[in-house]
């Protein structure tokens, strides 16, 4: 069946809120899913759609995914298909293998290997606390590694840090107002981004591979004598180039959950001497918490009853970041 004859293949969308309805159409997805499939002779193999995540992605049996971007996204798809092929062999976890790329009805597709592993998401609360410790450690040497890679030939997905953590501050006030605080900490708001922005506007001497997804949805891992190592990561449809701290929000806001014991061995296991834990520090990241483009607390920051804990920003700043 060619592309032109299949009349169920997801329609063109233009915006967000379309996308939202197609992505309701459980039949039109799987029959774009089979048109791939079909396309590149692979097994018939059930589908399993994933009920998270921006773009649709379905298992393909037990070795495969088929991840299908909407066509406003074929920034996303570009930057992944640059990223999973230049990270290949040279991080140390499993990240997926791109086997074939195209477009279907305008809507951008890859098919990548299936990792093997649980989702770290599934598993977190559930850790004891020295499980917990070896995992973050492991994340914190898993993203210097990362920083560390030569950025050669992913100039198209530099973020130009100082424009887009411009754009950042721009919009931050009516971000919160309408996704965090309620008065007054949107009040503190302006003067706390200002009291840092200066610092967060410098100039960046090398530009890091920020994928922005180290967070517990996107990190894979297995069971070795008992205890649960990070064994592979995924998505990296959102991946650009900037400054480092950028990447140390997710694990800080999902993972550590204000535990200063895992905040400080995240923070050593990432590079950081004791006396570079300071205040100066802890208030960069809080900014660049209250900056990041998904900065949604509300969800992300999962610290129990955070909000009736917090009257101020240095509450919040204290409660996440502070030493």
């Amino acid at each position: 069946m060619s592309e032109q004859n299949l009349n169920t293949s997801p329609p063109w969308v233009d915006s967000f809120e379309e996308y939202e309805k197609i992505k309701l159409q459980i039949e039109t997805l799987e029959n774009a899913a089979k048109e791939i499939i079909q396309r590149h002779q692979l097994p018939n193999e059930p589908l399993s759609l994933f009920s998270e995540g921006t773009n649709i992605v379905f298992a393909c049996g037990k070795q495969r995914v088929i991840k299908i971007y909407p066509p406003f996204h074929k920034d996303q798809f570009a930057s992944e298909v640059l990223v999973l092929n230049h990270l290949q062999g040279k991080i140390s976890v499993k990240i997926p293998t791109i086997e074939y790329q195209g477009e279907i009805a305008g809507w951008p597709y890859i098919v990548i290997s299936r990792l093997t592993g649980t989702l770290l998401e599934e598993l977190w609360d559930t850790l004891d606390h020295n499980n917990k410790m070896i995992i973050i450690r492991e994340l914190g040497a898993l993203i210097r590694e990362a920083h560390t890679l030569p950025t050669e030939g992913l100039e198209t997905i530099d973020c130009h840090w100082k424009q887009f953590i411009a754009k950042q501050i721009s919009q931050c006030l009516a971000h919160h107002r309408k996704w965090t605080f309620q008065e007054p900490l949107l009040q503190q708001l302006p003067a706390y981004v200002t009291s840092i922005q200066a610092s967060l506007l410098l100039e960046i001497n090398q530009p890091v591979i920020l994928t922005g997804e180290y967070t517990p949805m996107n990190i894979l891992v297995q069971q070795q004598s008992g205890i649960w190592h990070i064994d592979g990561m995924i998505d990296f449809a959102d991946t650009m180039l900037g400054k480092a701290e950028y990447d140390l929000d997710g694990p800080g806001t999902f993972l550590i959950q204000g535990n200063k014991q895992l905040l400080k061995a995240f923070l050593s296991a990432y590079g950081y001497a004791k006396e570079e834990m300071t205040m100066a520090l802890s208030h960069q990241l809080t900014a660049i918490t209250l900056l990041h483009r998904y900065s949604y607390l509300k969800t992300k920051l999962r610290i129990k009853n955070w909000q009736s804990r917090v009257t101020s920003i240095k509450d919040l700043e204290d409660l996440i970041w502070g030493f």
